[in-house]
């Protein structure tokens, strides 16, 4: 009996977007307003490929006062937008290498870091770019399938089928994967370790959120993948990949 080999690998997207927050503004109409006003004679936005610089002449920014509570932006242009950033690895391989012919399982796990300053906290979100997500070139592992509308608390495949799915761990992750211990979706519910199985979609998913600011620390979700045979699947052989779509923005 031959071997079949199966190889994985993840290959991970990045997409962010930083809404403008609710500012105070010192004129407005039925249909505008505006948020700040300012005598200058120069200036003006500038473009190129990658970046974009605004300039003024006529008044001096006088900096940043901060204390224990509070931090004042003074002077033009001194008011900053909210900003996001997420910081994820390039990609993840699971392992161990499955073989086709008798099944088994293989794991990895990513980890997104997102840091904001916006007062409403942030919204992290994935999906897949394809359905099956997990495909080779002539064949594709099933999409996790859930025993119901929440995730399974406990991961399960059919010894005829396959599955690919995942499941996020961390502070900030959404009401969707929390749980009580047995069942998931439990609004202040726990994060237990490897529970909570979702399939990959291409629709996006909401895995973590967070109503506040946390800048300068930060938080991070990790998203672990999942991968199984069935022993009576007999799952081709190949190189399988996904590629999985990761967006960040503020709330």
């Amino acid at each position: 009996m031959s071997m079949r080999r199966v190889l994985y690998y993840i290959l991970i997207a990045i997409l962010l977007s930083a809404a403008t927050p609710a500012l105070a503004y010192v004129m407005s109409s039925t249909n505008y307003r505006i948020e700040r006003d300012s005598i200058n004679f120069v200036g003006g936005l500038s473009t190129s490929t990658s970046y974009q610089a605004e300039s003024t002449l006529g008044e001096s920014g006088t900096g940043l006062v901060t204390s224990t509570s509070f931090s004042l932006k003074a002077g033009y242009q001194q008011m900053e937008a909210s900003f996001i950033t997420l910081n994820i690895p390039s990609g993840a391989a699971l392992t161990p290498t499955i073989n086709g012919n008798l099944g088994g399982q293989a794991n990895t796990s990513t980890s997104l870091g997102v840091v904001t300053n916006n007062g409403n906290g942030y919204t992290l979100r994935l999906q897949a770019s394809t359905s099956p997500a997990l495909k080779s070139s002539a064949s594709s592992f099933v999409n996790y399938a859930t025993t119901g509308a929440d995730p399974d608390f406990t991961w399960s495949v059919p010894a005829a089928s396959s599955g690919f799915g995942f499941t996020p761990e961390g502070n900030d992750i959404a009401t969707r994967y929390k749980d009580n211990g047995a069942i998931c979706n439990q609004a202040g519910g726990s994060d237990t370790a490897n529970s909570c199985w979702d399939p990959l979609s291409t629709s996006y998913t909401t895995i973590a959120q967070t109503t506040s600011a946390n800048y300068p620390t930060g938080a991070t979700t990790t998203v672990k993948f999942r991968a199984e045979a069935g022993s009576s699947a007999g799952q081709a052989g190949g190189d399988y990949s996904a590629t999985v779509i990761v967006t960040a923005y503020t709330n």
